[in-house]
């Protein structure tokens, strides 16, 4: 009987699914077209047909897993439900305060973006904890149930509750949690010690707001999803992957759907790791472009860094999250000239509808994907996994009224120029994210995936001065594969400012040992046995006086205070320039990582499945200023140890992988593309 387990990337355009049969390794690929008013219909759609490909039913699948952009798009887009914040008398203004901080220092014109909860919006609370611990004003029940009649006729969908101290001494926001929750029926109730149990109030009430605003919604989609799969005979829980690319089930992520903001993203990101069949490539840079944007992500050592806050859509967001930088340009990038004559490629797309002029489907903006298909690097007739082939007279059309008629060039001058720029801005993109993380990467290995990323990569990569790319199997779809490595997985925090001193040292395990029971009750509520637990600890740590923290890890048992301490300043000379090791230093925060590996260790591959096989054939593709015979391959058709010179292209269903002259390609046994800078092609070689 089959075993299949399912992945799902929920897109802006396309929802990918991937099923993975267990038994003989194989992996079936599927493109559905994603339904943003109700992203819950693509997945269950897509995954009807993903089941047919294999020849299952919906009794044979023992694991759904999937990212999704419902969260992002909500707070991107401003939606949300409407929202109170009830938080310590006195602090009603944290949310406008903020942090005095401006984007552009000189630019007296720059506005930060309005509350998630308006003034009107926001209520105080006659109650008090100092820093101690202390209950200065305890909470007065009466008071919160006249409260709570006050929301109900207000009309509140959600309502957020963070007081002052609550990261540690959570007591009165559960009590005022309790009273909310029997007198709102229906509404929405979330507190920041569950939501961000850390300190620096702006950024606590700010997410614990965000998780209300979207909280409502969140909990009807991922219902509306849960209902569907069962409908369709599918009982197996239903987990979701976070913005730290762990799986959680379903009910915690109702609760706290903040952590899902960066989900498909990080899906890839935490999974790419595994994915690759070479442990020794060592640090990677990720490289995943999709149509409108292209996400990258720095990872020294093979393993994905962790972001302790970062912005989505100009708001702080207080959780754990993988280390993403988003450029503005992918595929579908417009390229235009401005006002003074110059050439630039995106931010602005031209989205899948009306799409790149070669789609044929009414767009007449020049893009990256025209430019490709002018100089061969696409053939015309490629598919876009909805039997729709591109059209190369439009895109020369396109091209030519863009770029080259005001600038005097041809169309394959004209499209070289778009490909340059794009190259140029995403390898300059690229460089500042390493070098500022203390990275060189022409040191480190581009990961190429995403339906543009092998279309782009060995160009980037040779901009960048880099050695190695490396293309995994089905990129179109690697974060729903990812997502069948990822492991279950939640973060765990708390803030206690303790200096780093030997006479402390019991108390920063005293403060892990908590969190420790917490993560492992966890683990064993999700069905995972004791024997499978992993747990991954680490330390924020800040020099006395800084605003800022540096994570350093943490081996309960194994590390001293001294050697968190040696940590701590190495990690500040490599990412800040220096380090002051005459300075005490404190610990701030405290993580958790509570983690099962049981999903990751069945889910890897030991046969990819081929698809259809095809015929070599050969075109002239224009590179670095001349035209040169190239064959293309259809991928399916490579074998392992095969080895392939440049010029080559590798089509599949959903990318297309560039290999310029001066670069080789390794086929490796499970079909990763691993593709070296050939020696004849020197220093500055291979660029595309």
């Amino acid at each position: 009987m089959p075993d299949i387990r399912i992945g799902v990337d929920v897109g802006g355009t396309f929802t990918d699914l991937v099923a993975h049969e267990t038994v003989s390794g194989r992996r079936y690929h599927h493109k559905q077209s994603s339904t943003p008013k109700d992203p819950a219909r693509a997945i269950l759609d897509g995954t009807s047909a993903l089941l047919n490909m294999a020849s299952c039913t919906a009794q044979d699948v023992s694991f759904f897993g999937h990212g999704t952009t419902v969260i992002t798009n909500m707070i991107l887009e401003g939606k949300g439900a409407h929202t109170a914040l009830v938080t310590t008398k006195g602090f009603r203004d944290i949310p406008d305060l903020g942090r005095q901080a401006r984007p552009h220092v000189y630019d007296y014109r720059v506005r930060r973006p309005q509350a998630l909860a308006l003034r009107r919006d926001r209520y105080e609370v006659n109650e008090r904890i100092a820093a101690d611990g202390g209950i200065v004003t305890p909470v007065d029940p009466d008071e919160i149930v006249a409260l709570a009649e006050f929301l109900k006729s207000k009309g509140y969908a959600a309502v957020a509750i963070g007081f002052l101290h609550s990261y540690q001494y959570p007591q009165h926001e559960t009590i005022v949690a309790q009273i909310l929750t029997d007198h709102l029926d229906g509404v929405f109730i979330t507190t920041s010690h569950e939501v961000a149990p850390e300190y620096r109030e702006f950024e606590r009430f700010t997410t614990t707001t965000m998780n209300a605003r979207v909280g409502p919604r969140a909990a009807q989609y991922f219902q509306n999803l849960e209902d569907g799969l069962r409908d369709k005979g599918i009982n197996v829980p239903l987990y979701t992957i976070t913005s730290n690319a762990g799986l959680v089930d379903v009910q915690t992520v109702k609760r706290l759907p903040v952590r899902t903001a960066l989900s498909g993203p990080a899906a890839g990101v935490g999974g790419v790791s595994r994915i690759l069949s070479r442990p020794e490539l060592g640090g990677l840079i990720t490289f995943d472009v999709g149509g409108t944007s292209t996400d990258i992500a720095v990872l020294p050592k093979g393993t994905a860094a962790t972001a302790r806050t970062r912005e989505i859509g100009r708001y702080p967001v207080l959780a754990p999250m993988i280390d993403i930088e988003v450029i503005g340009a992918g595929g579908g990038s417009i390229a235009r000239l401005d006002a003074g004559g110059a050439l630039t490629v995106g931010p602005e797309s031209a989205g899948a509808a009306p799409g790149p002029a070669s789609y044929g489907l009414g767009g007449t903006e020049a893009t990256v994907t025209d430019a490709a298909l002018v100089l061969g690097r696409i053939g015309h007739g490629a598919g876009l996994g909805e039997d729709m082939a591109l059209d190369r007279s439009a895109a020369e059309v396109a091209v030519m009224r863009a770029v080259g008629n005001p600038l005097g060039l041809d169309a394959q001058a004209a499209a070289q120029g778009i490909i340059d720029m794009a190259t140029a801005g995403m390898a300059r993109t690229i460089r500042s994210a390493a070098l500022s993380r203390g990275h060189d990467p022409a040191r480190l290995t581009l990961v190429a995936y995403g339906g543009a990323g092998p279309l782009l990569g060995v160009g980037v990569a040779g901009a960048l001065g880099m050695q190695r790319v490396v293309v995994p199997t089905a990129p179109g779809t690697l974060c729903a594969q990812a997502i069948l490595v990822s492991d279950i997985a939640r973060d765990f925090s708390e803030t206690r400012i303790v200096p780093l001193a030997d006479s402390e040292h019991d108390a920063l395990t005293d403060v892990f040992q908590d969190m420790l029971t917490e993560g492992a009750a966890w683990l064993t509520s999700e069905g995972i046995d004791p024997a499978h637990h992993r747990f991954d600890c680490a330390i924020e740590c800040r020099y006395k006086g800084q605003n800022f923290e540096l994570s350093v890890p943490f081996g309960i048992g194994e590390d001293t205070s001294q050697s968190l301490r040696s940590s701590f300043d190495a990690t500040h000379k490599q990412t800040q320039g220096f380090s002051l090791p005459d300075r005490t230093v404190e610990a701030v925060t405290f993580r958790v990582r509570a983690r099962s590996d049981t999903l990751s260790n069945a889910s890897r591959p030991s046969q990819v499945s081929a698809g259809a096989q095809g015929d070599a054939a050969s075109r002239s593709v224009h590179f670095d200023g001349r035209d040169w015979p190239t064959h293309v391959l259809p991928r399916a058709a490579l074998g392992g140890s095969d080895t392939l010179e440049g010029p080559v292209l590798l089509e599949e269903a959903t990318s297309t992988t560039v290999i310029p002259p001066g670069w080789t390609c390794h086929v490796l046994d499970d079909g990763t593309l691993d593709i070296l800078r050939s020696n004849a092609a020197g220093e500055d070689g291979g660029h595309a």
